[in-house]
């Protein structure tokens, strides 16, 4: 491989705007979040500028991944393939709920960390992601990781 390449979805790839209830403070409401997770409503998300970058790649020399804070189901899945969104790998949470109260940030290093990137050495990565606190904690692992509001902006 070439080069690696790591997406977060909402906000990122995935506009999912119409389901994703923020509190006063802009923080996620968790329960309305967990609510509105249907297949009907993933299946009405739309695509961010980024998300014509990942189908552009050469998936023989770039290594996708997605790592998200979502709880993983068949209709996320489903969402990527009828979009051609291809990854070769999908960080996600427990499906559980065990993580529900762990910051994306810690999950993100921590799933990277398990991942061992440094089976990667030498080969550049970058990373997309939406959140301040994501993009900080990336940072400080080594990886590049790149706003993806202030790209999404000037894709569009």
């Amino acid at each position: 491989m070439k080069r690696v390449v790591i997406f977060d979805l909402d906000a990122t790839i995935v506009d999912s705007e119409h389901r994703t209830p923020n509190h006063a403070d802009g923080t996620l409401n968790l329960p309305a979040y967990l609510e509105l997770k249907t297949r009907e409503n993933t299946l009405k998300d739309g695509l961010l500028p980024l998300a014509r970058y990942w189908k552009s790649l050469d998936l023989t020399e770039t290594y996708v991944i997605v790592c998200t804070a979502r709880t993983w189901a068949d209709f996320d899945q489903e969402f990527l393939d009828v979009n051609g969104l291809v990854a070769h790998k999908i960080l996600h949470r427990a499906g559980d709920g065990s993580e529900n109260g762990t910051p994306d940030a810690k999950l993100k290093r921590k799933w990277l960390n398990i991942l061992n990137l440094k089976q990667f050495k030498g080969v550049p990565r970058i990373m997309f992601d939406d959140a301040k606190p994501v993009i900080s904690e990336m940072r400080k692992m080594g990886l590049v990781c790149l706003n993806a509001i202030t790209v999404n902006k000037r894709l569009a």
